[in-house]
C-alpha cells in the first residue's frame, strides 16, 4: 500500500479515518515511551477500535472519502504494530 490513502466515491469519512489513525499513532508513541501500563494500553486500544468509521455522505448521497480496502489494510497494519510492541 503506500504511505497514503486514495480517495474513493462512497469511502470512509476522511475526518473519522484521520481521527482513528491519529489515535492509533498516539497509542504507539505512548507505548514506545513506556508511559502506559498493560491495562491502560488495552483500555485505550478498545476505545480506539470502537471509534466510528462512517461512510462519507453529502446530505443523503455518497461523497468522496478514503478508500475502504486501503483504510482497512492500513488500520490492520497499525494493529499489528501495536500487538508486536506489546509482545516485546
Amino acid at each position: 500500500m503506500g504511505n497514503y490513502l486514495d480517495s474513493a466515491f462512497g469511502g470512509y469519512d476522511k475526518k473519522d479515518v484521520l481521527a482513528k489513525i491519529d489515535a492509533y499513532n498516539s497509542l504507539i508513541l505512548a507505548i514506545d515511551e513506556a508511559n502506559l501500563s498493560d491495562a491502560a494500553i488495552n483500555a485505550e486500544l478498545l476505545k480506539i477500535r470502537h471509534m466510528p468509521m462512517r461512510k462519507a455522505k453529502c446530505l443523503f448521497l455518497p461523497c468522496s472519502g478514503f478508500s475502504v480496502p486501503q483504510t482497512d489494510e492500513y488500520i490492520a497494519e497499525l494493529e499489528k504494530e501495536i500487538v508486536n510492541k506489546i509482545m516485546l
